[in-house]
């Protein structure tokens, strides 16, 4: 029986096995199907755009060179309606722009240079005072000046019944004379129609009775404005400084 060894070692063959070739058909049909099963569609191309038309150029002159009078009445036409005309900008140049000089900005100057500051003034104290005139002077002494009043005239004042019909002027410079303080002296009047006084009766006396006689003699003569009634009203006598004695 002859040995299977040998002297050298060689590696032991296995067969090749039908299930590996079963995997790789299996994995190339599995790679293929997604180009079966996903397929794209082809980019739809765009038609290319439209071209256009070709700009005829509209001239006075026919084909032939010849001036034609219908061109030139469309070209004056479409000149006459150019919307280009009303949708541009107008520009107005001011009159005299270009006219202007140019003046540098240095040839007029803005700040001056400062000068050098002034001397400070030098302090004047004023000259030494008397020390007695100087305490005086704290309690200055006040003098009263007289103080001047106006002469007041004896005056008459009328209640608002004999108002409207009082004269004008009824000036009374009494006669009498008083050494003491009197009282303004208040008199009922009664004054007829006619103007004339036929009531007098005596309301609050002056307290001089001389002065009250006076002023009932007064009252009695004077005259007032005719109406057409008997009007009741009160006269008030106010003295003044000329009954002072």
């Amino acid at each position: 029986m002859r040995s299977t060894e040998t002297t050298f070692s060689w590696p032991h063959r296995h067969r090749s096995s039908w299930a590996l070739a079963g995997f790789i058909f299996l994995s190339l049909m599995l790679h293929s199907a997604p180009f079966f099963l996903f397929q794209t569609a082809a980019p739809k191309l765009t038609e290319p755009p439209r071209k256009a038309y070709p700009v005829q150029l509209l001239t006075p002159f026919d084909a032939d060179g010849t001036r034609s009078q219908e061109n030139e009445d469309v070209l004056r036409w479409v000149n006459a309606n150019d919307p280009a005309i009303i949708t541009r900008i107008p520009v107005v140049e001011p009159k005299g722009l270009l006219d202007i000089a140019y003046e540098p900005s240095f040839a007029t100057p803005r700040t001056p240079p400062l000068d050098v500051p002034p001397e400070p003034s030098t302090v004047q104290f004023p000259p030494a005072r008397d020390p007695l005139a100087f305490i005086r002077s704290a309690n200055p002494v006040l003098t009263a000046s007289p103080m001047k009043r106006a002469r007041q005239a004896t005056s008459l004042s009328f209640s608002s019944e004999l108002a409207r019909r009082a004269p004008a002027t009824a000036a009374f410079s009494p006669a009498a004379k008083s050494k003491v303080p009197v009282q303004n002296m208040r008199v009922m009047l009664g004054v007829a129609p006619e103007g004339e006084v036929r009531y007098t009766f005596v309301q609050g006396s002056s307290g001089v009775p001389a002065l009250d006689q006076e002023a009932i003699n007064f009252l009695s003569t004077l005259v007032f404005a005719p109406t057409s009634a008997l009007d009741w009203g009160t006269v008030t006598v106010n003295w003044g400084d000329d009954i002072a004695q």
